[in-house]
């Protein structure tokens, strides 16, 4: 069996998922932002990993077009996002805007806590996350968890934990039939 993982990072922590995840199974990493034309039909099964950007996944696409393109592949996907993993509200909430019913269902997916780190965004996102901030602000007047967001990422921080990857692999060596 043959299996690769396919990822898009921006800031390093969807990079750092895939590069553990990769070293778990004893494939390659690759990143669909130095090769966006990867075929994943060449490989039995993909692991694929996107980060979450103003409310959808980046690399969602082009899953979905990968999927519908090679329904003999199969594939196993994870989000990396900021929310700490147990507001499973809000974990839940994005998943189900990122992996929609019925394009994404039954393909196991999973949600990762990644970090941020600002100083690593390109030059349009900074300006986003400056708007962000601005209405964070606001809404941590009132919101507890909003304001503990605003805290985190304005110092930024790295929420990646390798443990996490364990249901992940799990999942792949499964799919594998291994």
């Amino acid at each position: 069996m043959s299996t690769v993982v396919a990822y898009s990072s921006q800031t390093g922590f969807t990079k750092r998922y895939a590069e553990w995840i990769a070293e778990e199974l004893g494939c390659d990493a690759v990143s669909l932002d130095d090769d966006a034309r990867f075929d994943a039909g060449a490989f039995d099964t993909v692991v694929f990993g996107g980060w979450f950007h103003a409310a959808s996944l980046v690399g969602g696409k082009w899953l979905k077009q990968q999927r519908a393109a090679h329904p003999e592949t199969k594939f196993v996907a994870f989000a990396v996002g900021a929310t700490p993993s147990e507001w499973t509200d809000m974990v839940d909430k994005g998943m189900a805007r990122a992996f929609p019913s019925p394009e994404f269902e039954g393909m196991p997916r999973f949600y990762l806590r990644g970090g941020f780190a600002y100083e690593r965004l390109s030059m349009p996102n900074k300006l986003a996350m400056k708007m962000f901030f601005k209405m964070q602000a606001k809404a941590a007047e009132s919101d507890p968890r909003a304001a503990e967001m605003l805290e985190g990422m304005r110092g930024g921080f790295d929420g990646t934990d390798r443990a996490a990857i364990e249901p992940v692999v799990a999942c792949a060596r499964e799919l594998e039939g291994r």
